[in-house]
């Protein structure tokens, strides 16, 4: 009995005891800005799954079974708060914005929205990862930094475009670049190509004359719900740019600078003097002709003339930055002004582009209820191009062409003191070239190109906008935005009377072009967000929207100077007949836009939006003139359900979105729709006739974009991954509709809606911060994108050809269709390709065999008929376009120092290496140093023919140039310090110096200078040529940043 009365004791201790230890806490949580509640916040026990969330009025309630338990409050973009539990019964906490989850939040343009309330795909690429890079403009720092952005940087030329293209291409026939906007202002970003020498001159690129370090942040909105805000001009995806604005506190003053030097990463390997004559002399001998290549001493000192052009045309360029900015403010109003300055010289000799701007960004708030903002940027550019690419007479192609044992100078000073054929003012040869025929085209002297002529662009730009905002009552935001843009763009080029070509034959000619372009734009619309109970969260913005633009040409020509040194057009004296040429356009294009955006959430945890644009647009026809683009999205933040928080405590974040909606594209031309005439003499009599069929119905391309994905944080965010399917259904493309001939319409075609495609894919973006401790500190970043396209409809069932290159149903868009090649007979050593049905057939081109003969079995031993264009075939799944690329980024820090390292990489795609195939001609011209693996009878073993003089059946486009474009990139290393205790001393806000790499190296199969190098860089079918471009340059550089 005793010990049933202790046992009954000791329980009812043991009992009050754990009661005592078990109790409830309640609490509220709001937000330490503004005291408002918090509901869905987290409130757990610390090392247990137990737990519970905020209601609408930011109230919890949970029990503790300890006195010693810590309660965690954890709330999307707020940091979190651990407190030990406390002594009473109830516990208020504040929770503050964590401005690290909070640093990313989406431009659209008209809204700002937070990554964590985004329902669409998009990404944010921070200013910092702009500003730290030495590039001649911002568009070329975008490279393998986001998913779904695939940036080809296509050639050595400074101040040259770049192609973007947003998740694959999205046009046969009309442009597909995305929009570019500036503080919600569109920008003018077509690349002017030149008037003269059909585009192959100075490329004037808009972008370059943006200052890269007034970038606060840039968006790339990807999907149909993010960018149908832009309706009719976002089937390309839209790229909004943030400018740098000042903020309340302390005047800021900083400065940028860096000194670079520039080299060609990679050239042709040519033949020197001795291997030329060697080659050329073999390729006459096996057509049983006389040695055509001789030793030349020009100037008698006993040794024969040997010159590499490829010294003489590149160079160590050099390029220094400098800019200097101060911003401030207070309550009521802040500025930011900057200052910036460029020379950069290029790789190749006289190539050069300086640019100067000021920019000034104010923001004023007289009212708490008023704010207004004004922007001007204004900017100068000097552009010393040089001819390049395509023509005989461009730097590099000269420059590869030429032979090498002939000298750069003569002795007599006769032409400028440069080694030219009294003839035609071209490089003489100086050889015992025969016939004309010998020469496959003249040799252009690769300095008298750039040293006597002009090849210049002279950029004035002007940009501004002001803007006011009134917020009359809580909630509700009006806005009204004017911008403009303006570009004058003055074009001069002379070609003086000693220089090969029009100069030469007309004894001097002067050509100048002027080009401006107006375009403004006014925003107005309206912004109201509401809340209801703490729950429902509603944010309606609707406008109205214009924009207008006008592009004026204007350009002349003069030749037969009575001077032919006369270098101005102006000097107005001629010798006999004048050598006159003028003319113009004026174009013109206007929208008118309505739209509205209606997003609900609640609690942080459902979301749906719906956008919604309607545009007119003078450059459709009459019958549509008017476009509708709809858009919704849905996001489900799964990690703030119970069951969730429950269970998986090691994901911070988890959000499932999905979109689908419509956009449009409306870059072709202004009177695409119209039927056009054109002034005409026949027979001494002047009249009109029809230049263009128009279409009254023709209307937008348009694009119906599906996305899926998630987001999601581990690990307390330092692990976030990004995934996205997409599928993009573009219809109604804009092609040439054949007629029959007989209808009497130019060209037997009229321009209308008929064709569709594709684009489907896949993005992977990982951003971790792996290792994050006082002294050291790791952050990586990686994206991948795999892209399927196919075309669906074209006009008819004929494909759309474009040299090597066609659109066909069925196939990816620019997919291969060529003759094969089929390697060397090593018997004979003569060339192979397969006929349309596989056979292989050789190809003998020696001397004495008649034309019909040529065609033989690979044995000889009969005739078969020739390999014609008739043997060309598609080559499935090879086109120019890459369907898989990406981005690995790296930075490392320890103590103040910082090193890091961007990877870049694409393939899939292919590209004709017509460089290559230019350089193994067996025509009289210099080749590569792969000529001499060419079959002999002791070297059978060989993928070179053997060589004869004029044959260019071997030498044909075939396969036999088609190479894989796959590569890998080290885009960039780079190492700095940060001085952090001068830093201190001084009282600076930044003190960074740097050293850093750009296209350190590259890992390629592919033989030519630079897999991403894109003669066609402007081309839909096309792309994927590289025909004697200016190659990619490696890029050292110094730097230094500071702030006070």
């Amino acid at each position: 009995m005793k010990r049933m009365i202790l046992l009954i004791f000791f329980s009812v201790m043991l009992f009050g005891q754990v009661l005592a230890q078990s109790r409830i806490i309640t609490g509220r949580v709001t937000d330490s800005k503004d005291g408002s509640p918090l509901p869905g916040v987290t409130v757990s026990i610390k090392g247990t799954s137990k737990g519970t969330i905020t209601n609408p009025n930011g109230e919890y309630r949970i029990e503790i079974s300890q006195p010693t338990d810590v309660l965690v409050y954890s709330f999307i973009g707020y940091g979190n708060v651990e407190l030990q539990a406390p002594a009473g019964a109830s516990r208020n906490v504040q929770l503050t914005t964590d401005d690290k989850t909070l640093q990313e939040v989406i431009v659209t343009g008209y809204v700002d929205i937070k990554r964590k309330d985004a329902t669409a795909s998009s990404v944010n690429i921070g200013g910092d990862k702009i500003n730290d890079k030495p590039v001649q403009s911002f568009d070329q720092a975008l490279d393998g930094l986001a998913a779904g952005v695939n940036v080809n940087v296509t050639s050595g030329v400074v101040g040259d475009a770049v192609s973007i293209r947003i998740r694959g291409v999205n046009s046969i026939s009309n442009a597909t670049s995305p929009l570019i906007v500036l503080d919600g202002i569109p920008l003018i970003t077509g690349t002017n190509l030149n008037v003269f020498n059909s585009g192959n001159g100075t490329r004037f690129n808009p972008l370059a004359d943006i200052n890269p370090n007034d970038i606060e942040s840039i968006t790339v909105l990807k999907d149909a719900a993010s960018a149908a805000l832009y309706g009719s001009r976002a089937a390309n995806g839209v790229i909004v740019i943030t400018t740098k604005r000042g903020k309340k506190g302390t005047v800021a003053v900083s400065y940028n600078g860096d000194f670079n030097w520039a080299k060609a990463a990679r050239l042709p390997k040519l033949l020197n003097g001795e291997d030329f004559t060697t080659i050329q002399n073999e390729k006459a001998a096996n057509l049983n002709t006389t040695p055509i290549a001789v030793d030349i001493d020009l100037n008698n000192d006993g040794k024969p003339d040997r010159t590499d052009w490829l010294k003489e045309v590149f160079q160590t360029g050099f390029s220094q930055n400098h800019g200097v900015s101060v911003s401030g403010g207070n309550d009521k109003a802040q500025y930011y002004g900057a200052f910036d300055y460029a020379d950069m010289k290029g790789i190749v000799i006289t190539n050069r582009l300086r640019r100067g701007s000021v920019r000034i960004n104010l923001d004023v708030t007289p009212k708490t209820w008023l704010k207004v903002g004004v922007s001007l940027y204004a900017s100068k550019g000097v552009n010393n191009g040089v001819l390049s690419d395509g023509l005989l007479a461009g730097a590099t192609f000269a420059g590869y062409n030429a032979p090498p044992n002939v000298p750069i100078y003569n002795t007599t000073g006769q032409y400028g003191g440069y080694y030219l054929s009294a003839a035609n003012r071209d490089l003489a040869d100086g050889n015992n070239v025969a016939v004309a025929t010998n020469r496959l085209n003249r040799f252009f002297h690769p300095l008298t190109t750039v040293y006597m002529g002009r090849n210049d662009n002279i950029t004035n730009r002007t940009m501004g906008s002001i803007y006011g905002e009134l917020s009359p009552v809580k909630g509700l935001k009006i806005t009204s935005r004017f911008g403009a843009d303006f570009i004058q763009n003055f074009e001069d080029q002379y070609s003086g009377p000693d220089q090969a070509g029009n100069g030469f034959g007309l004894n001097g000619l002067v050509q100048e072009n002027l080009l401006r372009i107006n375009q403004w734009n006014w925003s107005n619309f309206a912004t109201y967000t509401h809340t209801i109970n703490q729950a429902h969260t509603f944010m309606l913005t609707a406008g109205l929207e214009y924009q207008y633009s006008k592009r004026t040409e204007l350009y002349t020509g003069q030749g037969n100077l009575a001077d032919g040194y006369f270098t101005s057009i102006y000097d107005g004296l001629y010798a006999g007949t004048t050598n006159t040429f003028s003319g113009g356009t004026a174009n013109a294009k206007a929208f008118d836009s309505y739209f509205a955006r209606l997003a609900y959430n609640y609690l942080n945890k459902y979301y749906i939006e719906g956008v919604f644009r309607a545009d007119a647009f003078s450059g459709f026809g009459l019958n549509n003139r008017r476009g509708y683009f709809p858009g919704v999205s849905a996001g489900w933040r799964i990690s703030e359900e119970p069951f969730f928080k429950e269970n998986i405590a090691v994901i911070s974040d988890f959000k499932i979105r999905g979109s689908y909606g419509r956009v449009g594209n409306a870059e072709l031309g202004e009177y695409a729709w119209r039927t056009l005439y054109g002034g005409g003499n026949y027979a001494d009599v002047n009249g009109l006739s029809v230049t263009q069929i128009g279409d009254p119905n023709l209307q937008w391309e348009t694009s119906k974009k599906l996305d899926i994905g998630f987001d999601m944080s581990l690990l307390k965010d330092k692990l976030n991954i990004t995934f996205d399917y997409f599928n993009n259904d573009v219809d109604n493309l804009i092609l040439n509709a054949p007629v029959l001939r007989t209808t009497g319409v130019p060209g037997a075609a009229v321009t209308t809606n008929i064709g569709s495609m594709y684009n489907r894919g896949l993005e992977l973006t990982i951003n971790a911060n792996p290792i994050s401790k006082k002294d050291f500190n790791w952050t990586t970043s990686t994206n991948f994108t795999i892209l399927k396209n196919r075309v669906t409809k074209l006009a008819d069932p004929n494909d759309i050809i474009s040299g090597a290159s066609r659109a066909s149903i069925g196939k990816p868009l620019g997919v291969f269709y060529m003759i094969r090649w089929a390697g060397v007979n090593p018997t004979t050593g003569y060339g192979q390709f397969l006929s349309a049905d596989g056979t292989v057939k050789m190809y003998n081109p020696s001397p004495g065999v008649a034309t019909a003969d040529r065609w033989t079995t690979p044995d000889g031993s009969a005739k078969v008929t020739a390999i014609t264009g008739a043997d060309a075939v598609y080559l499935d799944n090879k086109t120019g376009y890459p369907t898989w690329y990406g981005g690995w980024s790296n930075t490392f820090s320890y103590k103040g120092i910082e090193l890091g390292f961007t990877l870049q990489y694409s393939g899939g795609n292919y590209v004709i290496n017509a460089t290559r195939q230019g350089l193994m001609t067996n025509f009289f011209q210099n080749n590569i140093e792969e000529i001499k693996t060419r079959w002999t009878p002791t070297n059978t073993n060989t993928i070179t023919p053997k060589l004869f003089l004029r044959d260019n059946i071997t030498t044909q486009t075939s396969t036999r140039w088609l190479e894989s474009a796959d590569y890998l990139r080290m885009q960039e290393i780079m190492l700095a310090y940060l001085f952090p205790d001068v830093k201190t001393k001084l009282n600076m806000t930044a003190l960074r110096v740097f050293a850093s790499v750009n296209n350190a190296f590259i890992i390629t199969g592919y033989s030519g200078a630079d897999p991403e190098i894109n003669t066609n860089r402007q081309a839909n079918i096309a792309f994927g040529v590289d025909s004697r471009g200016v190659p990619l340059p490696r890029t050292f550089s110094l730097g230094l940043r500071a702030g006070f």
